[in-house]
């Protein structure tokens, strides 16, 4: 994928080399083909409270459009499936080495 100036901030220290490696990638996962109007697939670490008011986080995937700032699940219904192998819990720099900016 070409980065543009614009957008070299979102991938500062990811690994862009395709196909992405990582021991606990899924087999063959590959990053799916954007919605349309959008290029960026990002992971995005959300805050949660589990049941009995326990705060976690969890990680999401979802397409960023960084001209206006929205995501393609704002207007879309966007599948992307989970990269990792069943068990696996990744971390900030795992997304990084398969080429998916994070967010936090």
């Amino acid at each position: 994928m070409a980065i543009d100036d614009k957008d070299s901030s979102l991938y500062r220290g990811v690994n862009t080399a395709t196909p992405p490696e990582h021991i606990y990638l899924v087999r063959g996962w590959v990053p799916p083909e954007p919605p349309s109007g959008f290029k960026h697939l990002v992971a995005i670490l959300s805050p949660v409270t589990l049941q009995g008011g326990i705060k976690s986080s969890i990680w999401t995937l979802d397409y960023l459009n960084t001209e206006t700032n929205v995501f393609a699940t704002d207007s879309n219904t966007v599948d992307v499936k989970w990269p990792w192998i069943d068990g696996f819990h990744p971390k900030a720099i795992d997304w990084d080495a398969i080429g998916i900016p994070h967010l936090m």
